[in-house]
Parts: C-alpha cells; structure tokens; sequence
C-alpha cells in the first residue's frame, strides 16, 4: 500500500488538521481528527504491491499481453515473456517458470469438453498463464496455470475452485463454471496444477470502460453492488479459506461453515472454511514452518496470527539486507531483535483496535474480491451493461467485512479530494469563472468522484466503523516490517497511543500499554520525513524510466533503459535531490501532495509518459 498526506491547517483550527489519505490497493480514507502537531504525520507510504499501479494492470494484470502459443517443444510456453526485469530477473524468470506435459493436458481438454483442441493462445499475468483455448467444435474455453509465485501448492488452486463454485452455485453470482482442475501437479499425469474453465461471458470491461458516459458507468456500478451483496448475505462462522471438505484434514476445518446453522443446507455440507491461501502466509521459508494460518474464530486471534507469523520467521530466518530491490523505500538497518520487539507492541494493542460493534455486521467473515480491476470483470455489451462475469478469485478469503470491504480500484480516485461520510462533493461556485479547459477538469474530476461517492454509500456505510484508520492500519503496517521497514509500523502504533481514549473501551477503560517519549516521537518524525522524501525520489525514478514492480519493464524497451540507467547513474542524484525539494518543504506542512504515480485521470497518465519519454531520450 502507497499512501500520501496533505496537511492543510487553518489560522482557526491549529491544532485540528485535516489528513487526506490516499492508498492503494482501493482504499481511500479520510479523517479530521484533534490530533497534536507531533503526531499529525500517518505512517508513511510502504513499497507498492501488487496492483499498486494502474500501468500495470495493462503490463502484468489480468488483462495482459495475448500471446500465439509456441510448439509444444517451445519451452517458452512455460515461461514468462511478456516483460523483462532490470534486476534479479534470474529470480523472477524461476518464480514464473511452470512445465507440463502440453499433449496430457490438450488430451484432458478433450476428454473434459468433448472435442479436440484447434488452437490456444497464452495470456500472462504476475501469478498465472491462462490459454484461452478454441476447440474443434468452436466453443472456448480458459485453462489456468498458476506461476509458483502465485501462493501454496494445493491450497491456492483449491481454494480458488471452491470459492468460484460457491459464488456461482450457491450465491449465483456470475462467475465462471469450473469443468475441471487439478491442485497435484504430482500424479495427475500432466505435471502442473490447473484449472479448466468455461470462457467468460461478455466483454472486458476494460475494452470499454473509458468510452463509457456518466450514466452508463452508474449502471455497471450500480450491477457491481448487487452483485456484492450476494457475497455479504454470506456469514461464515471463522475467518479463512474457503473448500471443499475432502481438501482439507479435518483438523484444519471449522466446525460450521456459516455463523448462523441454520443456513447450512446439502447444497453447503461440502464446504468448509480453512486456512488461508494467502501468500503473506507461505511466502520464503514460512511454506515449510509451523504457522497459525487459520481458521480464526476471531479478529484477536487473527491479529495474534500475524505478529506470530512474522516474529517466528524473523527470529529464524531475517539476514541483513535482503531487501534485493532498490525501488523499496527502507530506512536504516534494523535488527530481528528490534522488529520483533515493535510486533511486540503490536501483540499488546491488538485486542484493542477490534472494533467494539461486537453485535454489528462488521465483523462478519465474508468473502470479497481481493483484486476488482478493469480486467476481472465483464458485461453485456449492449443494453445497461450489467454485469456478466466476474474472474480471477485467487486468495480470496472469508475475513472481517470492515477490513475486507473497499472501494474497487478502477472507482477510486487518487487525486482529487474526496468528502467523508455522507458529504456529496460539489462543483466550485467560480467554475463558470475558470477557462474552458479548466471547467472540463474540474467537471471530469466531479462524475469521477461522484461515483465513487455512491459506491461509498450505497455499498460501504452500512459496513463503517469509528476511527477505522486507527484500527486497521497497524494490522496492515504488522505483516510487512521486513520488507517496508518498522518504521510504519512505529508510525501506526505512535497514532494508536495519540489517539488511545478513541479506542478503549469506556465501560471498561485501561490505561495504553505503549509509552513514547518526546525524543521517541521527534527521532520518529526525523525518520519520517526522510523515508516520504527517500520514497517520492524513488517514485520519479519509477516514472521517469517507465520502471514498474519488481524492476519489470516492457521487454521492446529493455535495451533502451538499461542503456538509459547506466548513462543516468552518476548523475541522477545531483539533478533529482533538487527536485525533490519541494515534496521535503510538503512533508515539513506545506499544502502540496507528495503523489503516488498512480492517477486517476488520463491527463495525468499522459503527463507520466511524457516526462518518461523525454528522460529516456
């Protein structure tokens, strides 16, 4: 998640600033809070993780480069290549690299569809390759391989299945209908994990979206929320994965699939919720470790799992600079010991950042959408353009609703401010006072927020919570100390004491368990300010050199940029310390917005690629 702040201050409100924070993946939040000036600074933004920026939904998302598959003797097949890295590309290239037995798998195709396979072409995203497969009697249908990077063996492909087969058959949601698959890639005679599906219904909403007028846009939204609701009409009884019941030992399982039992019909008995698919989970040497993955009979006990997990496998496994990747924004080097006493201090609040609404919906588990981008979604192409499909459901999970629930990242808007609660923006009372060019800005940026405003309220209100900020950002900041840094962590928990008497329980008060000193709390700001300023650097070199996540670029334009870093690495930190003067006077309380490169306006986009082009020569 990437975040930035704008701090505004009034002459008349001193000490109340408003903090707009922007973060990615889709969430907005924004909160005026009496907060004191030396704890008025949020945690800083971490690196970007998947989906961080828009660019990538086209370069390494679901909707990816379409590739004619080679000859079954192509070992391309099995690799990636749609892109290329300009570092540890050895690393990604094995991450990504999955082999099969091409003639097993097209005789199962066969088998399954009854008809033979005339041709398939590749589709490559970060996690999986799709071959979208035309067989002799025209039909088509989508065989799903995932990359080794995409999670756990068994546990990812599975989840997946029954999560698609639940939403489709029993909340009759539109969702693909499974024809087969397999989660052993060992003794299923075609050597890989797969999933055999039926092709989409529709069109990608991505081809049309940006065509699209106001009133169309409200339909396909107003169908993406219907169609959601299905999924919050489902209370599980624990947090996890979802399953079949013969995928998971039954020590694994909990007890009831849903909260209520009286929902649980012989449609459900096959079901069970488990442990999380989750990659946070199984990421490096946490695949083989004796790990608390669920399933969670509470928040508590979900919170207690992530400090957990990361305590275990830094104590055992941490090694001084492993952050390989030179666009991760990292302060000073930290020692095990120090992370794992910050997670300690994470251990000692977390039972208080549950939300106190014990009987509200939001803590119901229900399933959403972890990644609900352009390219995921299809409509009818004629008439409201309701929506007719909904892919890529890996490491979904059943988790707390006020925690699952966002807004979908092509709704979100990423700069320009969006009012809290139930407040509809407004247009500017001088807008007939502005240049022409300037009104049709203003105005697109209006149905822009528009829309994610009667997403907000049609869809997440009922689901909002106090002081949601508070709560939900140190669990975010706990899970990803050793590759951010602790100090957003530090940042999250310094809000959290700040901000105690808005936490704790008045029918049970106690006293914060955390202490910060004055020198604690402006060594933390120092740190602070240099990590946003550290980070906005490494956002322009991003931009300017057209560098997406984990170093990928276009693979036509290798060459060029690494050409292009060479040439630009003795001088670069001379030309762009100056640059980044600007955001440092923003941090220190200035009214700019130091921007994440994602942006919600083609403008913008156009801006970023201009800049890039002329950097690049």
């Amino acid at each position: 998640m990437r975040s930035s702040i704008t701090i505004a201050r009034s002459a008349a409100k001193a000490t109340r600033p408003r903090l707009n924070l922007i973060s990615s993946p889709a969430r907005r939040l924004a909160i005026a809070a009496p907060l004191q000036p030396h704890n008025a600074l949020l945690p800083p933004p971490p690196a970007p993780r998947k989906g961080a920026y828009s660019a990538i939904d086209c370069a390494m998302g679901t909707d990816l480069h379409l590739v004619s598959a080679p000859p079954a003797e192509d070992a391309s097949l099995f690799e990636y290549t749609s892109g290329r890295w300009l570092y540890n590309e050895t690393q990604q290239l094995k991450q990504r690299y999955t082999p099969f037995d091409v003639p097993a798998m097209h005789a199962k195709i066969a088998e399954v569809c009854g008809a033979d396979v005339v041709s398939w072409n590749k589709k490559e995203g970060v996690f999986n390759k799709t071959f979208m497969t035309t067989l002799s009697n025209g039909r088509q249908v989508a065989v799903r391989v995932k990359n080794p990077i995409a999670g756990p063996v068994h546990y990812t492909t599975a989840s997946e299945v029954a999560t698609m087969d639940f939403c489709r058959r029993i909340l009759n949601m539109p969702v693909p209908k499974i024809l087969d698959w397999s989660s052993h890639a060992e003794g299923n005679g075609i050597g890989c994990e797969y999933i055999i599906m039926e092709n989409a219904r529709g069109v990608q909403l991505s081809t049309i979206w940006h065509s699209l007028d106001a009133g169309k846009r409200k339909n396909v939204l107003n169908s993406l929320i219907a169609t959601e609701q299905r999924l919050l009409n489902a209370n599980f009884a624990q947090y996890g994965g979802l399953y079949y019941k013969q995928d998971v030992h039954p020590s694994l399982r909990a007890p009831t699939l849903f909260a209520d039992r009286g929902r649980e019909t012989s449609d459900t008995s096959e079901f069970c919720i488990g442990p999380v698919a989750n990659r946070t989970y199984w990421e490096e040497e946490r695949t083989s470790m004796n790990l608390d993955r669920g399933p969670w009979p509470n928040c508590e006990a979900y919170f207690d799992s992530i400090a957990a997990r990361e305590e275990a496998w830094i104590a055992e496994y941490a090694k001084p600079h492993i952050h390989d990747d030179p666009f991760r924004a990292i302060t000073a080097p930290q020692s095990p010991d120090e992370h794992i006493a910050v997670l300690k201090q994470f251990r000692a609040v977390a039972p208080h950042l549950v939300p106190r609404e014990a009987d509200s919906k939001v803590l119901n588990s229900v399933l959403w959408h972890p990644d609900l981008n352009l390219g995921n979604i299809f409509v009818d192409p004629a008439g409201d353009h309701h929506i007719t499909s909904i892919i890529d459901w890996q490491g979904c999970w059943a988790g707390p609703a006020y925690l699952q629930m966002s807004v979908p990242s092509f709704v979100e808007c990423h700069n320009v401010s969006v009012p809290s609660g139930l407040e509809m923006p407004r247009l500017p009372d001088d807008l007939h006072e502005m240049s022409l060019r300037t009104q049709n800005v203003v105005v697109k940026n209006h149905k822009a927020v528009m829309l994610q405003k009667l997403y907000e309220i049609k869809q997440l209100f009922a689901y909002s919570i106090d002081h949601r900020d508070l709560r939900a950002t140190p669990v975010t900041m706990a899970g990803r100390t050793w590759k951010d840094g602790i100090l957003p962590l530090r940042l999250a928990l310094l809000n959290v004491a700040a901000n105690w008497p808005k936490l704790a329980d008045p029918q049970d008060p106690v006293p914060c368990p955390l202490r910060f000193t004055r020198g604690d709390v402006q060594g933390l700001m120092q740190e602070r300010e240099r990590y946003v300023e550290w980070h906005g650097f490494l956002e322009y070199l991003r931009n300017a050199f057209g560098v997406r996540l984990y170093g990928w670029v276009d693979p036509r334009a290798t060459t060029g940029r690494r050409s292009s870093s060479r040439a630009s690495k003795s001088s670069s930190t001379v030309r762009l310390s100056a640059r980044w003067s600007a955001p440092r006077r923003a941090v220190l309380g200035g009214r700019s917005m130091i921007r994440c490169s994602e942006c919600a306006h083609d403008g913008a986009r156009r801006g970023r690629r201009s800049r890039a082009k002329g950097s690049l020569g």
